[in-house]
């Protein structure tokens, strides 16, 4: 009966009850089945709470896995002198190995049908089939189709319950690297609204615009990003003609420089950021401009971090800088009096 017990525990610490299906009687098998049936109601009732009743459910879901272990261990170890006919009627119970074989098997799609059930409809009315997604990214490709008269591919959906919203990612057919995010309603058709594409589209112009610029004042120093917002009546793709838009423009431009900055070029730096500020209006169109830099130490510059940078500008967050500058309008700068770079460290 050894190697019996040892299996009949291992699979009770696999699956909540699954011992109890492998040694087979009637009474195991319900006992089973009432166990795995409790673990799935209690994943049920997990994501019918939100999680809130997280502190409560996992005691109780954890003290089931444990009875379904136990059982089976004083299910092995009972003796008893005045049922000499119990050794014999539980051996002939594990005699059958494609008995146990079945007994297992039923068992297992049982713990899988609850586990599922339970995850299924508990978290049913805070997701979306893949269905009901698919029919939300066919609407926003259609739309921006329509829209921009080009192709775009939707590449994630995700569904927010509490505001009964999706959220999308979706690019360009012709430029993979220009990834954007719009939204859409639970309703049916589904509306699709604020897609950030041509301001991504105006930004990356810009970014173009500033290359010359920052490979003069910061020679393999500075990196760039670049986001527009403009009120304009018609989709106008060209950056340019937001000269139009009367003023009504915000440019946000961010900058990664790697420069070891100390108390003795502080001061030279600063210049460098007036003259990068007095010089901006001859690639940006008129309107506030927003200039955010971040200070990096050079060692920090490496061939594998800037060709990362350069994929993705956002790389670097969470990397420790050391100096930084910011200026929400820098019509306001007039002199190095007016800019404070400010260190991190």
């Amino acid at each position: 009966m050894r190697k019996h017990q040892w299996i009949a525990t291992l699979l009770s610490l696999i699956c909540t009850g699954l011992g109890m299906f492998y040694i087979g009687t009637p009474g195991m098998m319900i006992g089973g089945t009432l166990l795995m049936a409790l673990q799935g109601a209690a994943l049920f009732i997990f994501f019918m709470t939100l999680g809130f009743l997280g502190m409560l459910i996992g005691p109780i879901a954890i003290g089931l896995h444990i009875i379904g272990l136990i059982i089976p261990v004083i299910y092995f170890n009972y003796r008893s002198p005045k049922k000499p006919m119990f050794d014999e009627k539980r051996r002939r119970q594990l005699s059958s190995p494609w008995k146990i074989i079945v007994r297992t098997v039923i068992g297992l799609a049982l713990f899988a049908g609850a586990v599922y059930a339970g995850y299924t409809w508990g978290s049913a009315p805070f997701m979306k089939t893949a269905a009901e997604k698919r029919v939300v990214q066919e609407a926003a490709e259609s739309y921006l189709e329509q829209k921009y008269n080009e192709p775009f591919k939707v590449t994630d959906v995700d569904y927010t319950w509490a505001t009964s919203s999706y959220q999308l990612r979706a690019h360009p057919e012709q430029e993979p690297e220009l990834v954007f995010t719009l939204n859409s309603n639970d309703s049916s058709p589904p509306t699709i609204s604020n897609d950030i594409y041509l301001n991504l589209l105006w930004g990356q112009q810009l970014k173009d615009e500033l290359k010359p610029l920052l490979a003069e004042l910061y020679p393999d120093q500075a990196f760039a990003d670049a986001y527009v917002n403009a009120d304009f009546d018609t989709v106008e793709r060209d950056y340019n003609q937001l000269a139009n838009a009367d003023g009504n423009v915000s440019q946000n431009i961010s900058l990664i420089v790697f420069a070891d900055l100390t108390a003795d070029n502080l001061a030279q730096e600063k210049e460098r950021v007036l003259e990068l500020i007095r010089r901006l209006p001859s690639v940006t169109v008129q309107g506030e401009t927003d200039l955010h830099i971040e200070y990096y130490s050079m060692d920090q510059k490496t061939p594998d971090r800037v060709k990362k940078i350069e994929q993705d500008f956002d790389y670097m967050n969470g990397k420790r800088s050391t100096h930084f500058f910011r200026a929400f309008d820098i019509s306001k700068i007039t002199s190095t009096d007016d800019i404070e770079i400010r260190g991190l460290e």
